[in-house]
């Protein structure tokens, strides 16, 4: 693919002449990782609202794919791995966890599928199926993630309509609790039903909550655009909402 080919060639480049791609280490470029890695998860928010959104798509997984090419090129000057050894090692995961595309293997749904995933990593380990889980993930994230692989021990409930008692059972339970601890602790649990209502709908809850927040900031801006002394904040927050929908 001469694109790619071309591309690496880029950073390559850019690694031997540009004053600031030489000066960076794996290190520097973590937090332009995490930063990238955001800004796609609210272009994906967005890409509902109009078509054109996918070129913030394209654009920002670009800017994702160049902090791989660093870091791997950084790599690769250390003597450690290069690109090549990046994508042969996907491929060779990809086809190793996937029996039921590239073997014999019969899988008919995508729980069947995580569950096969789950086991294949644990291959010849007595480790926790939760060791791999990323203490430094976002707390929903990791909620999500911990409750995805909860599945293979079939510790989830059977539908949507379960979780969503599970989350009202825990809504209750913040009600009558009686003091400031018990509140912090039972909102915790609120949560934690949350993200795993989420998963009954297949729906990212990273991306929902992105989703939800660019709404209220929206409505906000109008608000703070149209707002006056004697205001109707109410009225206003109609308003903004109204707009949404032209």
């Amino acid at each position: 693919m001469n694109e790619f080919d071309e591309l690496v060639g880029i950073v390559k480049k850019l690694r031997e002449e540009c004053p600031w791609d030489m000066e960076q280490t794996h290190e520097s470029l973590s937090r332009h990782l995490i930063e990238e890695a955001y800004e796609l998860l609210d272009s994906l928010a967005s890409i509902e609202e109009k078509d054109s959104n996918y070129e913030h798509v394209k654009d920002e997984l670009g800017d994702l794919l160049l902090q791989i090419l660093l870091h791997s090129k950084i790599a690769e000057e250390n003597n450690k791995f290069a690109i090549v050894d990046v994508i042969k090692s996907l491929q060779a995961k990809l086809i190793e966890r996937h029996p039921h595309v590239f073997g014999d293997v019969k899988l008919d749904s995508a729980e069947e599928v995580e569950k096969q995933w789950e086991t294949l990593k644990q291959k010849d380990s007595d480790a926790s199926i939760f060791d791999d889980i990323n203490s430094k993930l976002p707390s929903i994230t990791k909620a999500f993630k911990t409750q995805r692989k909860a599945k293979k021990l079939n510790l989830s409930y059977a539908s949507y309509e379960e979780a969503l008692e599970d989350l009202l059972s825990e809504v209750k339970e913040l009600e009558e609790a009686e003091n400031l601890e018990e509140r912090k602790s039972e909102i915790g649990d609120v949560l934690f039903a949350i993200v795993n209502v989420c998963r009954y709908l297949d729906a990212d809850p990273e991306i929902q909550l992105n989703k939800s927040t660019q709404r209220f900031i929206k409505r906000a801006q109008y608000v703070e655009k149209h707002i006056e002394d004697d205001s109707d904040l109410e009225k206003l927050w109609v308003e903004a909402k109204k707009t949404e929908e032209k």
